[in-house]
């Protein structure tokens, strides 16, 4: 299913869902592909306003990094301080103009919140 611009429906694996991991460290891998005329300098640029305007601005928001998969393709990379701070700020994207300006440069009609992994963090290191 398609997420339309946003992230809509991540369902948390099992062992994330459970109540007592709930406030453990999550970190999210989500695959990024430029959309049709988008520039990898069209998605940096984005990503500067989403960080500096929305993600900087989320307590929720540990750290996040933007990595080069392919020609085209990235990995958005956000480590969260726990999978309900990670909820409130998918909620908060729904209805964020930065946001959405973000997920504008992106290719929605090849992505889905399938492809979006979340995991629980061991360890983080600087």
């Amino acid at each position: 299913m398609p997420h339309n611009g946003m992230i809509t429906g991540i369902v948390l694996p099992n062992q994330i869902a459970k109540k007592t991991i709930m406030n453990e460290t999550i970190t999210v891998l989500a695959p990024i592909k430029l959309a049709k005329g988008k520039t990898e300098a069209d998605l940096l640029a984005a990503s500067e306003v989403f960080q500096k305007e929305f993600a900087a601005h989320e307590k929720g928001v540990m750290r996040r990094e933007l990595v080069r998969t392919g020609e085209g393709r990235y990995l958005d990379i956000v480590q969260f301080r726990s999978a309900k701070e990670m909820e409130e700020v998918i909620e908060k994207e729904k209805v964020s103009t930065v946001c959405h300006a973000f997920f504008a440069v992106m290719d929605m009609e090849e992505m889905d919140d399938s492809q979006i992994q979340v995991y629980p963090s061991l360890e983080t290191y600087n």
